[in-house]
């Protein structure tokens, strides 16, 4: 797949990778370099830098992992992450990925404290996979420390936080 040549041709480029996002971790942070050359406000300009991007995506689409068959009677893990810049989330059983999630933060999201963007990843994965949650146990793994004692600490805000997160609708 040749390099695109114009902004037409990077956003059929992260059309394509949207739809098999779904299959591949972290696709949106990596996507990220190139979404930028889209917006309205920025100059075309092809770098040295949204090649090494280009190429790090076409790999790894070729060598994503395989993703196993959801099986009903096993127990489901959703392992969500959030950076600066993105969300993403990871359905697992048994440590093998059913299927993947991701997306970039809005303007505002970005804004956002790093205990409410993780707990924002949770809520995505958990709505992006509610086929396949709803009604059933769930273990939630994040890498993000402060999430985990955020019921058990006297903090106020932190619980407040959390509830906020939980229970803002989405559109």
């Amino acid at each position: 797949m040749p390099k695109p040549t114009d902004v037409k041709g990077v956003q059929r480029f992260l059309g394509l990778i949207n739809y098999l996002s779904k299959f591949l971790l972290k696709m949106s942070e990596l996507c990220e370099p190139l979404r930028v050359l889209t917006l309205r406000e920025t100059e075309w300009c092809w770098l040295e830098a949204h090649n090494k991007v280009f190429q790090e995506i076409k790999l790894l689409v070729t060598n994503s992992p395989v993703l196993r068959y959801y099986d009903p009677t096993e127990e489901l893990t959703l392992q969500c992450d959030a950076s600066e810049k993105g969300l993403g989330a990871a359905l697992l059983q048994q440590g093998h990925p059913i299927a993947f999630a991701s997306r970039a933060l809005t303007a505002c999201e970005m804004g956002y404290a790093p205990i409410e963007k993780e707990l924002l990843a949770v809520v995505y994965g958990m709505e992006r996979f509610h086929h396949y949650t709803y009604g059933r146990k769930v273990t939630v793994n994040s890498d993000h420390k402060p999430r985990v004692n955020c019921k058990e600490t006297p903090t106020q805000g932190a619980k407040e936080t959390a509830e906020n997160v939980a229970t803002t609708p989405r559109v």
